[in-house]
């Protein structure tokens, strides 16, 4: 992949998640916000190993794909992949060997409101975003629950697809969790990667579901 400089933006952050009330950020701590979703009908079970990409995906104005891959990147990744394997799971060193794939982006400067009531492509065509054949042979991305999202600047989006569902090209992939964590930039970068990093942490003890 790519690799290009990333740099948190000094901003104010807010987020909005359907069927979901906010809580007073005075009563947060200054913790980042964490929502979670999940198709209902997946069986986590069923799955034994597990590839995390090794890069984070940055969502931005930028009409080329850019990535964010130093050191406090890998520091986020860890701890999912750390996650996994306490969950019960096998690291894949290859997405063709892996039962499910794990894909991380972050929003870095712009706006996005993204609504997925029937249309299955995800961010409206966003220049770069993760494509279904970057983990293999589907033709589109397939939710197991609605999306109906405001998503804005420093938002961390973790999403698990399904690959062991059949493919082609007129099959989709299926994204069967995703977690969606947000936060006001303290101007701090190590801190506020430190907040994503607790932010993940949250997300999967809010999916006692994710284990083998």
């Amino acid at each position: 992949m790519k690799k290009k400089s990333f740099v948190l933006l000094t901003v104010l952050a807010a987020a909005l998640a359907s069927c979901q009330k906010s809580p007073d950020l005075e009563n947060l701590d200054y913790e980042y916000l964490v929502y979670t979703q999940r198709d209902t009908t997946a069986d986590w079970s069923a799955h034994t190993t597990y590839y995390v990409a090794d890069s984070i995906l940055i969502i931005g104005n930028s009409e080329d794909p850019m990535y964010w891959n130093d050191d406090e990147a890998e520091k986020l990744l860890s701890m999912i992949t750390t996650t996994m394997d306490e969950r019960g799971y096998t690291r894949s060193t290859t997405k063709e060997e892996a039962d499910l794939g794990i894909q991380v982006s972050y929003i870095s400067s712009t706006h996005f409101f993204v609504n997925y009531p029937v249309t299955p492509y995800w961010w409206w065509y966003y220049p770069g975003y993760w494509d279904p054949y970057y983990w293999g042979g589907w033709g589109y991305w397939g939710y197991g629950f609605p999306i109906y999202y405001s998503y804005s600047e420093n938002s961390l989006l973790m999403e698990t697809v399904d690959l062991n569902a059949p493919t082609g090209k007129d099959k989709e992939l299926p994204v069967i969790w995703n977690a969606y964590i947000n936060g006001d930039v303290s101007g701090h970068y190590t801190f506020d990667v430190n907040r994503m990093a607790r932010g993940i942490g949250r997300a999967f003890e809010q999916s006692p579901y994710i284990k083998k």
